[in-house]
């Protein structure tokens, strides 16, 4: 699939692809959802880009449309990693933050953003939290292909993060973390569908469905 030059060309057709993959997702019964998701994380969790990893960054799920991170979040807990996840400040909409969640108890005390999603209370937030090294970025997205490609939900929110951690060896003295994207079946693209891309698109480093591993 070419590179779309024309940046206008690009976000209709990623709009178009969004309100497709968007329908499609609605119509997925909750047990499949479950079902995959435990499929995609088992893979994850034999992989060693899990249990290398001591310092994560994992998006976490709403109940529907995409892989659910619950289990992968509370186990990394229980098993004394360090669980960040994200926080995006209402007054700052090109920034994303990664925060530490402190226990179980902690994220399951988590409240709903202005997109349904669950964050840190702005309370909890310091003024310049720091960096947090991380090992693995778990990326959500909303449609995927063979080729690794990730449409988002049109915020960029992860390409920008993601571009900012290559500058880790300056930082920490290591690698920019890998990043793994979760995907249902349903997430991937179909026939007649593919996702457009732009220069500063952020593929992952692996994709992992109920199917099998992309890399």
């Amino acid at each position: 699939m070419a590179t779309l030059t024309s940046g206008t060309a690009v976000q209709q057709a990623k709009k178009q692809l969004r309100k497709h993959v968007q329908q499609r997702l609605k119509q997925l019964p909750p047990a499949t959802v479950l079902a995959e998701s435990q499929a995609v994380l088992d893979r994850l969790f034999a992989s060693p880009y899990y249990t290398a990893a001591q310092s994560i960054s994992c998006y976490v799920s709403t109940p529907s449309g995409e892989v659910q991170t619950d289990s992968l979040i509370l186990r990394g807990l229980d098993e004394g990693k360090r669980i960040y996840i994200p926080y995006c400040p209402i007054d700052d909409k090109t920034k994303m933050l990664m925060l530490r969640l402190r226990d179980k108890s902690h994220f399951e005390g988590l409240k709903e953003n202005r997109w349904g999603i669950r964050e840190l209370d702005p309370s909890e937030v310091p003024a310049n939290p720091p960096s947090p090294g991380l090992d693995l970025i778990v990326v959500p997205g909303l449609a995927f292909d063979p080729y690794r490609r990730r449409l988002g939900h049109g915020r960029g929110y992860y390409d920008r993060y993601i571009t900012q951690c290559l500058d880790y060896p300056q930082r920490f003295g290591k690698k920019a973390p890998p990043t793994v994207a979760l995907a249902l079946k349903a997430q991937m693209v179909q026939d007649g569908e593919e996702i457009p891309t732009n220069e500063w698109d952020r593929l992952p480093d692996v994709l992992i469905t109920p199917d099998g591993l992309y890399k």
